[in-house]
């Protein structure tokens, strides 16, 4: 009898333990990818409110502050997800963007070079834009609205790239941002993309494929989301219904049947105490 109760006790141990922490072994994963971002992707130049890039999407490093070249160039855009599905957990998400020049000044022009190693670094935008022209170094939207800080309101990086080749894809891992958007937990402004070491006295650029602006939409920026279903939710009542039967059958185990009735239409419940 004791090696019985022993058994009934560890199992017990172990079904709370699952209750409080419930296995999140994987059923299903599928990717959503969102591609082409035609939408209203910008590039912003230091102290520049007259005039933004549409295309391409531009990263730049430079010394000047009069809004002329070289000077500081950061790319913002942005992805409507709110067509995925609801009630998933965001695996893993990343960000493309296809490289289609970069740039070294030589003290009148930007010279193409093949490869780059700048750190270009990802961040979440906090305050809501427009683009298409209405967004500037010193306005999220003009001429209504400014910037809390002239060059847009982002939190630290969320990742970075340190090497850029001409026809080549960049990526940058954003799953914590897409599951804030994702939940609901923070709304959708899309992203602000700097390099890290801006005012540099050369002057560096990267230029991005925005929608068609070189080649066709399959080299636009992508944004690739991996949703997972977690089997908690089945693998726990599973498990509760396997400890249950175990003792429902044990020889040395008795249950005694109570059953309840909830409401008016006599719905009723059985509930087994163990003897």
């Amino acid at each position: 009898m004791k090696k019985h109760l022993s058994l009934l006790l560890f199992t017990l141990l172990i079904f709370s333990l699952l209750l409080a922490n419930p296995p999140y072994s994987t059923l299903n994963e599928k990717t959503y990818i969102f591609q082409p971002c035609l939408s209203n992707n910008i590039s912003i130049m230091r102290n520049n409110d007259y005039s933004s890039i549409e295309q391409p999407l531009t990263v730049s490093s430079g010394f000047k502050t009069d809004g002329s070249q070289p000077s500081d160039e950061r790319g913002l855009l942005k992805f409507d997800i709110s067509s995925l599905p609801k009630g998933f957990k965001v695996k893993l998400a990343k960000l493309y963007l296809y490289v289609i020049g970069v740039y070294v000044w030589n003290g009148n022009e930007w010279t193409p070079k093949l490869a780059l190693a700048r750190t270009i670094q990802i961040h979440r935008i906090t305050t809501d834009w427009i683009g298409w022209s209405f967004t500037y170094w010193s306005y999220a939207a003009f001429p209504s609205k400014l910037w809390n800080t002239p060059g847009g309101d982002f939190l630290p990086a969320t990742d970075s790239v340190n090497f850029e080749i001409t026809g080549t894809w960049n990526a940058w891992i954003v799953t914590s941002d897409v599951e804030a958007w994702y939940k609901g937990e923070h709304p959708n402004y899309g992203w602000l993309i700097k390099d890290l070491n801006e005012g540099d006295k050369i002057g560096y650029r990267v230029e991005y494929n925005n929608w068609f602006y070189v080649f066709g939409v399959e080299y636009s920026p992508k944004l690739e989301i991996i949703l997972i279903i977690e089997a908690n939710f089945l693998i726990k009542p599973l498990l509760m219904m396997s400890i249950f039967f175990s003792l429902f059958n044990h020889p040395n185990i008795r249950f005694k049947l109570n059953s309840i009735y909830l409401n008016e239409k006599n719905f009723k419940v059985n509930i087994y105490s163990i003897s």
